[in-house]
């Protein structure tokens, strides 16, 4: 028994060092998707049981987060995770307590793993499920997971997700073709009514926030708070020019599901240390006329085709060569590779650089085999958001899928609640 406080005292000492490192990490990371470890690739988190869909599920429900990634390091590690809850603008809820938002224990342990097999490049692919009988989340809203090892000083990565209640409220809407008529033909509009259906608000301008989200990007979004017109019980947001977005192209596509033959989009596969696959020079679609082609608006999906049972652990990976031909060294900004398997994002891993030799813009991906969907864009220089119409060109036309989020900010409350989502795609009537 006198052995009791000693194990008092090592458990306090653990939860403040968790508490300290939780309140740094909240203070000194971006709540984004980024990768702070070079040896974690294929970071995966959305909805259990649909690959493609957001990472998005209901309060209370019995749906729950899949999170899932390699780590090319031969040394097993031991992962945990936490997650923060966040604004509708992505800043960290500062006026909240981690009880006020996680109902049981602050982190919790990612212990399913499996080696690769029968794979060139090695490596162990861990799994975890959120919420757990552990850990659960009290309320609504945008949340960050943080995966780490050992302690959240040590990051391994972040990813966004949210959470959303069982509220009436409904977001109901259709995807135009810009009322500008000097836009008109590269924008869509995004004309849309929220249904309150007896939920009470008492102020809309200073309680609402709405988000839009074209696919899946976070440097364009759109954040509206109150609407053209407030009738009892429904906020009209239609007819407004100043509510669209860039059209953009349809997303370029490459398939290396398979290494033993050349997909369409690849102009060759070489093999060394590691497999080599070379695509062909994408050209610039910015004055073609617009034609659809089927996508997956900028996701991925992993799979090999080669007689594998579990691409989870038998997909491998590959060094993927990117190519753009463009004669002028741009110094006005940066071109970029976006999508999911940049992570949406467009900072120094995502970001081509000039190859004055052979006249064009080069980037290398290490990816592992499935079928990828991205596009070029732009990134000038104190711009918050990427350009893809120097690329790609932008139609009105073009297939996009956009969310409708809907938060409630409550006069004398702490945080954003999120009380509906809704998915539009642009070719639905």
């Amino acid at each position: 028994m006198h052995h009791i406080p000693g194990i008092i005292k090592s458990i306090a000492l653990s939860l403040c060092t968790f508490i300290v490192a939780s309140a740094s990490l909240a203070d000194g990371i971006p709540n984004e998707d980024i990768c702070y470890d070079p040896s974690i690739k294929t970071i995966q988190v959305f909805k259990d049981g649909f690959e493609l869909a957001p990472p998005l599920i209901q309060l209370n429900s019995t749906e729950s987060i899949s999170i899932q990634f390699d780590d090319l390091d031969p040394e097993l590690k031991r992962y945990k995770f936490t997650i923060l809850h966040c604004e509708a603008d992505w800043q960290t809820s500062a006026d909240l307590k981690v009880s006020d938002f996680i109902d049981g224990f602050r982190e919790e342990n990612i212990d399913q793993y499996e080696y690769s097999y029968n794979t060139t490049i090695k490596y162990t692919h861990f799994k975890a499920n959120f919420p757990t009988s552990n850990m659960k989340p009290k309320i609504s809203g945008n949340y960050l997971l943080v995966v780490y090892i050992d302690d959240p000083s040590h990051l391994a990565f972040t990813a966004r997700f949210m959470i959303v209640e069982a509220s009436p409220v409904v977001a109901v809407g259709k995807i135009m073709q810009s009322a500008d008529v000097a836009v008109r033909n590269t924008r869509q509009q995004i004309d849309f009514v929220v249904q309150l259906n007896g939920f009470q608000v008492l102020d809309v301008g200073q309680e609402m926030k709405i988000i839009l989200r074209q696919n899946g990007r976070w440097d364009n979004t759109l954040q509206l708070s109150k609407p053209r017109f407030a009738r009892a019980g429904e906020l009209d947001y239609r007819y407004d020019e100043s509510i669209s977005f860039s059209g953009g192209n349809q997303f370029r596509n490459f398939d290396i599901k398979s290494f033993q033959y050349q997909s369409e989009r690849i102009a060759r596969i070489a093999y060394d240390t590691a497999t080599q696959v070379y695509l062909l020079a994408d050209q610039p679609r910015t004055f073609k006329q617009y034609a659809f082609e089927k996508d997956i608006n900028g996701h991925f999906f992993i799979k090999n085709e080669e007689h594998a049972e579990n691409s989870n652990t038998e997909a491998d990976y590959a060094w993927v060569h990117f190519f753009l031909p463009y004669p002028v060294l741009i110094t006005t900004g940066t071109f970029h590779v976006l999508g999911q398997l940049t992570s949406w994002q467009v900072d120094n891993s995502s970001r081509m650089y000039f190859n004055p030799e052979h006249k064009g813009y080069e980037l290398s991906l290490f990816l592992k085999q499935g079928y990828y969907n991205y596009v070029y864009v732009l990134k000038e220089k104190g711009k918050r958001s990427a350009d893809e119409s120097l690329i790609e060109g932008s139609h009105w036309e073009t297939e996009n899928d956009y969310t409708v989020y809907v938060y409630f900010h409550e006069t004398g409350s702490l945080y954003d609640r999120l009380i509906a989502v809704n998915f539009i795609n642009s070719l639905t009537p």
